[in-house]
C-alpha cells in the first residue's frame, strides 16, 4: 500500500515550491496544469508520494499553479487548527460541566450531607434507661457534615460523642473540640452513618472527664 507524504516529503515539496517563486513562471495557457482538484489533495495530503510525484515538478514550474496550491495549503491549515480549536473547546466545555455536576451533587460514599442538632432547650437523659422527655431526634442514614448545639451551660472543650444502639455498645463515636460560636457552644464532627440500619439509637455526648448525657435518636 503507498504512503501518504511524510513530513519530509512534504517539506521537501514545499522549498521547491518556494524557489519557484509565485511569478517567475507563467503559464498563462495553463498547460500541463493538474486542475483544482488534484491542487486541493496535495494541499490537504490527501494523494500517496506515488499519486502526487507527477505533478511536483510542474507545480515548481508554473507560478499559477503554485499561487493556488499554496492558498490551498492555507486554507487546509486554517480550516485543521479551527477544527482543534474547536474539538479542545468542546473537551473543555465538558470537562467544566463533569466538574461542576461533581462538585454540586458528589456521587458515592464520599458525598456529605450538612446537618444540623439543636439540643439547646432538649432536656438531656442523664442515663440511657430514662424515659426520654423530648421527640427522638432525627438523622439521616448517610455521610455527615454533622453540627450539634450543646444545651445552655455547655462549656467549650473537647468532648467525646457516640451513637449507641446498647448501653455501652457505640457503633460510631468520635472526639470534637467544642467552641463557642454566636454564644452557642458548638460541636462539629465528620459522622458515616450510611453502613448503619434504620431504627432506634442513643446519642451520647460528654465533655472528656464528665459524665454522659444521652438523647434519643432515630437513624432513617
Amino acid at each position: 500500500m503507498a504512503d501518504l507524504l511524510s513530513r519530509k516529503e512534504e517539506k521537501r515539496l514545499l522549498a521547491a515550491l518556494r524557489r519557484a517563486f509565485l511569478n517567475d513562471f507563467p503559464n498563462p495557457e495553463r498547460r500541463g496544469c493538474p486542475g483544482p482538484d488534484i491542487l486541493k489533495a496535495i494541499a490537504s495530503r490527501r494523494l500517496t508520494l506515488e499519486e502526487a510525484e507527477p505533478f511536483i515538478n510542474h507545480l515548481a514550474a508554473c507560478s499559477p499553479c503554485t499561487r493556488e496550491f499554496s492558498d490551498f495549503r492555507k486554507n487546509f491549515q486554517r480550516r485543521r487548527i479551527l477544527r482543534f480549536a474547536a474539538i479542545a473547546a468542546a473537551v473543555l466545555i465538558v470537562v467544566g460541566v463533569a466538574t461542576w455536576l461533581f462538585l454540586r451533587h458528589p456521587a458515592g460514599p464520599g458525598r456529605l450531607q450538612a446537618v444540623t442538632l439543636d439540643l439547646t432547650n432538649q432536656l438531656i437523659l442523664r442515663g440511657p434507661e430514662e424515659n426520654p422527655p423530648n421527640p427522638p431526634l432525627q438523622l439521616p442514614r448517610a455521610n455527615l457534615n454533622l453540627t450539634v448545639y450543646l444545651p445552655v451551660g455547655s462549656e467549650a472543650g473537647t468532648y467525646e460523642v457516640q451513637v449507641l444502639r446498647e448501653p455501652g455498645q457505640p457503633v460510631w463515636s468520635a472526639q470534637a473540640e467544642v467552641k463557642l460560636e454566636n454564644y452557642k457552644a458548638t460541636l462539629r464532627a465528620r459522622a458515616d452513618f450510611s453502613n448503619l440500619k434504620s431504627g432506634l439509637y442513643l446519642l451520647a455526648i460528654r465533655q472528656k472527664g464528665s459524665s454522659w448525657t444521652y438523647s434519643p435518636l432515630v437513624l432513617k
